[in-house]
């Protein structure tokens, strides 16, 4: 079994994103941003990266979304690197087979 202490099942994963989908606080707000697995690996692959850090944001419409940025060896935002957003948001962009969806 894995070590990687990120790692759930997919049933700890589809009782959190059901929970959040189902509280009247976030109703029809971003359900999930979907970013090309190249864009990940431009962050990864900067010199000095060893973690990714996602931040909650607002598009210039009021909708979420994310922000991502490479993590340096102390813990610290690497932004004068390679920072990621343009996101495919859901709804919209949306899984129509994913169990994570309610």
């Amino acid at each position: 079994m894995s070590q990687n202490p990120h790692i759930i099942s997919l049933a700890k994963a589809e009782n959190m994103t059901h929970a959040y989908q189902n509280d009247s606080r976030f109703a029809n707000l971003t359900v999930a941003c979907r970013i090309v697995k190249a864009a990940y690996q431009e962050v990864m692959d900067q010199s000095g990266c060893v973690d990714i850090r996602t931040y909650f944001a607002l598009n210039a419409d009021e909708t979420l979304t994310i922000v991502v940025v490479g993590v340096d060896e102390n813990g610290d935002d690497m932004t004068g690197g390679v920072l990621l957003n343009k996101s495919f948001d859901c709804p919209v962009d949306c899984s129509t087979t994913s169990s994570l969806m309610v």
